[in-house]
């Protein structure tokens, strides 16, 4: 009989030097753990119908059973639909799933007859235990093998909490004692998403860029509020261990073959800090309009935000000033700030496996997970929205709340274009943010209102940030070549060429902030 089921787990790379530790533990207080060999195929088209979908089917040999599975996106931030089928043997049958909404999905995706085919394998030992808990059931897996092509490989090292019965809250404090206990890293990825990029020659965990967020026309808040973070959260996570893995934090849990692409460690910070300002974003186009966040949620944000932002600096001076002084012919040898890149690699990578940083991940998880529980039909009539009770429900439509608040960060951007030449570097720093802000909201926002005027728009905002970071890129250049007196050759040209460039970008994003107040990308105000 096929069963279907709806996995609660969190997700942790295990560092290498824990692994001994971890096991010992799974056999404490007389437990005696189970442990299990399990070989498995995934299969997917030749243009991945079933990854992009967010979707994984896999035949696998649990000792002497073939096993088939199909995976998907649960309704909640946490949880994935598992449809499990007894099979015969090591003959996939997608049909098996049909009845089964993902099931449905499946088969629509392969209505053009576009055959399956194995993608990659995973060969895997696990040791298992179940450990009850005060108000949970939970079962801890260590898997420890590799997954492979036929010609890459990639070893796998990871704990696994799957919650079998009682409160997600539980399982939560007992992640949190094991993540701490063993330095254990947050990791969202699914084995089929690092088989996926494995097959298709990606890094195990490359860049996670920003990615649309699809709204209803209609959506209320509370949805639209959840949806929103759950974007922002992925970014924030995938870029968090792609970075450790970028300076080998997984080589040292289980290393990659060579043949696996390298993870540019520069960009994968760009794109973590970018996820964690969409996320700041997030909190204040949704401020009274839903609960309070939690206070340690902010502040983590923003203390892990500044906490990259030294090898931001870094980045832009050696990779974007630099390299343009240079081509405008700069005199003498670049100026060097005696660090090297492996060892600021390094600096950022310890930042991110912090426990300070993995304790507010997982903190972060734990809290949208309660936002899940506060919305579930069982939980209550109505979802809470602000805290003094007079702000909007959570089924309210968020559009009309949206077109007004937005439109109101548009005008009083759109002000400072008249005077944007006489403001100080303070006063465009926090402009610039307020662009930022802008752009990110308008982006969450942008299916409810779509449209040539609202692409325009964000394309407009999109310049104006782009000069504005420009200028306070300037700014940090001035402070670093401003530190010796001009009286060498290359001091002198530095200092025009900051000088000049300076007054074209005060020019460019003048303009582009003018235009923005033309732009009527929410409709009627």
């Amino acid at each position: 009989m096929p069963e279907s089921t709806v996995e609660f787990e969190l997700k942790f790379l295990v560092p290498a030097g824990a692994r001994r530790a971890l096991r010992a533990a799974l056999g404490e207080r007389g437990a005696r753990p189970e442990t299990r060999h399990l070989v498995a195929r995934y299969f997917d088209t030749d243009d991945r119908r079933l990854a992009s979908a967010g979707m994984a089917l896999r035949l696998r040999r649990e000792g002497r059973r073939w096993v088939q599975t199909l995976k998907a996106g649960g309704e909640a931030a946490l949880a994935r639909f598992e449809h499990e089928v007894l099979r015969p043997g090591a003959d996939l049958d997608p049909a098996v799933h049909a009845g089964t909404q993902a099931g449905e999905r499946m088969a629509a995706l392969l209505a053009d007859g576009e055959p399956l085919r194995q993608r990659y394998e995973t060969d895997i030992r696990r040791t298992t235990r179940t450990l009850r808990t005060r108000g949970a059931v939970v079962e801890l897996a260590f898997d420890e093998g590799r997954i492979a092509t036929h010609d890459r490989e990639l070893r796998v090292c990871e704990l696994e909490l799957e919650l079998l019965s009682g409160s997600p809250v539980a399982l939560f404090a007992l992640a949190e004692r094991w993540r701490a206990r063993f330095g254990l890293l947050v990791d969202p990825r699914s084995k089929a998403e690092r088989g996926d990029a494995l097959a298709d020659g990606r890094a195990p965990a490359s860049p996670r860029r920003a990615t649309p967020v699809r709204l209803r026309r209609k959506v209320g808040v509370g949805e639209a509020w959840r949806a929103v973070l759950d974007e922002c959260i992925a970014q924030i996570l995938v870029n968090a261990i792609a970075l450790g893995i970028a300076v080998g934090v997984e080589g040292r849990a289980g290393r990659s073959s060579a043949s696996s692409p390298p993870v540019e460690d520069a960009e994968v910070v760009h794109q973590l800090r970018i996820g964690l300002r969409r996320l700041r974003s997030a909190i204040r186009l949704f401020r009274g309009w839903v609960p309070p966040v939690d206070e340690s949620i902010a502040v983590g944000v923003r203390d892990l935000f500044r906490a990259l932002g030294a090898s931001r600096d870094r980045d832009v001076l050696e990779q974007d000033i630099e390299p343009a002084l240079q081509r405008a012919g700069a005199p003498g040898a670049p100026m060097a700030d005696g660090r090297g890149g492996p060892a600021d690699a390094n600096d950022v990578a310890a930042v991110v496996a912090d426990d300070a940083t993995q304790r507010w991940l997982l903190a972060l998880l734990a809290w949208r997970h309660g936002l899940d529980a506060a919305a579930a039909p069982e939980a209550g009539a109505a979802e809470p929205a602000a805290d003094s009770g007079s702000g909007p429900s959570a089924s309210d439509p968020l559009a009309p709340l949206a077109r007004r608040r937005l439109a109101r960060w548009q005008r009083a951007i759109a002000r400072e274009a008249p005077r944007f030449a006489q403001l100080d570097d303070t006063a465009r720093h926090l402009l610039r943010r307020r662009a930022k802000r802008l752009r990110y909201a308008s982006e969450f926002v942008e299916s409810l209102f779509g449209g040539k005027e609202m692409r325009r728009f964000v394309e407009s905002l999109r310049a104006a940030q782009q000069a504005l970071g420009e200028l306070g890129d300037l700014v940090l250049a001035g402070q670093r070549y401003g530190r010796e007196s001009a009286v060498e050759p290359r001091d002198w040209f530095v200092q025009g060429w900051l000088a000049a460039r300076r007054d074209a970008l005060v020019a460019q994003a003048a303009a582009a902030l003018a235009e923005l107040d033309g732009r009527r990308p929410f409709g009627k105000r």
